[in-house]
């Protein structure tokens, strides 16, 4: 996610041995990164599906641009809840459709 500009001059993906275009901005693909980075980072935590679900009820703002976004619905905590159901079934490669 660092190299996802045309004017960024990819020091540090070069760096990193990626000397290739800048990566193709997707904010649905980022969406599904960031859920399943939070699903994971849950489970680290040791936060099963219900605390998950309550830390993210104290995101009001997160809640009401998904809400306005996606026809009323809390569609991060959606994501991040079913990458939590995939994970603990083993699977870490689903995409996840909610």
């Amino acid at each position: 996610m660092s190299h996802a500009s045309p004017g960024c001059h990819g020091l540090f993906s070069r760096d990193r041995g990626y000397g290739g275009p800048p990566f193709i901005w997707d904010e649905e693909e980022r969406r599904h990164l960031r859920a399943r980075l939070d699903a994971l980072y849950f489970h680290l935590y040791g936060l099963d599906r219900a605390d998950a679900a309550y830390v993210l009820d104290t995101f009001p703002i997160v809640r009401r641009e998904d809400q306005a976004q996606f026809d009323g619905r809390y569609r991060t905590k959606d994501l991040i809840l079913a990458y939590m159901n995939a994970l603990a079934a083993g699977d870490t490669e689903t995409v996840m459709s909610v």
